[in-house]
């Protein structure tokens, strides 16, 4: 298998995981042609930390942007700097393991039509104590464009965001140009599947999710983006390509409500302010503002949401039991 492979590692102020994300591309069993880091303007000790790497291993570069780009137009950069046939995607607070990248890359080599691939990741803490094993709930092996475009209306069906892609697929769907923050990489699966692409999944944990304490409240103080980019991503992309299949559109809507309403608790959160709070709410009427979506919004602002948590939490109990029964017949 003679495949060229870059690892492409967007970052900011990630310097502690850096090195370890940076290391497990380079030590696979089938080594990457080339590791590109690109730095959004980190401000910890970053570029330190790539300067030392790069002396030690060949294939490394890096990239520091001279002023903070955001999320997608970081990751966009890094993309396209890549020059090999397959590119993986890499946080740098994760790592693949040691035979990643000969797995993935064997199985893109044996499915053409699928545009990425991806697997099961073991979740772990900001200290790299594993927590759980984040699996899909579908077969192993390929998944056809109009399947995963079916699916794609019950969120980003991917078990973490540590992906292959097929390079001459984000060159004709032109990278992340023009993808909201935050929900880029749902957007450009949805893409992906419009365009005609499958997917390839493995069904065996290749990689490590980190899930690290929000000291900062980083995670909250973006839920307006990612709201935002929710309605990008069904209006601008699955409803589309839906009409374009001449497919109903009815159960898209039901599920934009679905995804509304639970992203509605952040309406009960001390973290945010009045103002901020009405502008999410702005935000969640263009997602859903049906009657339903407007009763759950209102107990979440007068601090009613437990009631709304608990039928959820009923709700998904069928799921969780379907899921478990799952893994447990694949075993």
């Amino acid at each position: 298998m003679d495949a060229l492979v870059s690892v492409c590692i967007p970052t900011f102020n990630q310097s502690l995981y850096l090195e370890k994300a940076v290391r497990s591309a380079w030590n696979q069993d089938k080594k990457p042609d080339e590791i590109i880091v690109y730095n959004d303007a980190s401000t910890d000790d970053t570029v330190a930390v790539l300067e030392r790497l790069v002396t030690e291993i060949p294939v490394l570069t890096f990239f520091t942007q001279p002023v903070n780009k955001g999320i997608s137009e970081n990751v966009e950069g890094c993309l396209r700097a890549a020059t090999s046939k397959y590119i993986v995607r890499l946080d740098s607070d994760d790592f693949i393991h040691f035979n990643y990248i000969s797995k993935i890359v064997k199985a893109l080599e044996e499915n053409a039509q699928a545009g990425y691939g991806h697997c099961a990741v073991q979740e772990i803490d900001d200290n790299d104590n594993p927590t759980r094993i984040r699996q899909l709930a579908r077969k192993e092996g390929f998944e056809s464009a109009d399947k995963a475009l079916e699916k794609s209306i019950s969120g980003y069906r991917v078990a973490a965001n540590i992906l292959t892609y097929r390079k001459k697929c984000l060159e004709e769907l032109s990278f992340n140009r023009g993808r909201p923050n935050y929900t880029e990489d749902y957007h450009l699966s949805v893409s992906m599947a419009a365009a005609g692409y499958g997917n390839v999944y493995i069904d065996e944990v290749l990689a490590s999710y980190r899930i690290w304490i929000d000291a900062g409240f980083v995670r909250q103080k973006r839920k307006l983006l990612e709201i935002s980019g929710l309605y990008i991503v069904f209006n601008k992309a699955i409803i589309p390509a839906f009409e374009e299949r001449s497919w109903s559109t009815e159960r898209v809507y039901v599920k934009m409500g679905e995804k509304a309403r639970r992203q509605a608790s952040c309406l009960g959160w001390s973290t945010y302010s009045s103002q901020e709070k009405g502008e999410l709410l702005t935000s969640l009427k263009k997602l859903s503002n049906t009657t339903y979506s407007q009763i759950v919004y209102n107990l979440y602002l007068n601090g009613y949401g437990r009631s709304f948590n608990f039928i959820q939490e009923l709700k998904d109990i069928p799921k969780r039991v379907a899921k478990k029964l799952i893994y447990t017949l694949r075993k």
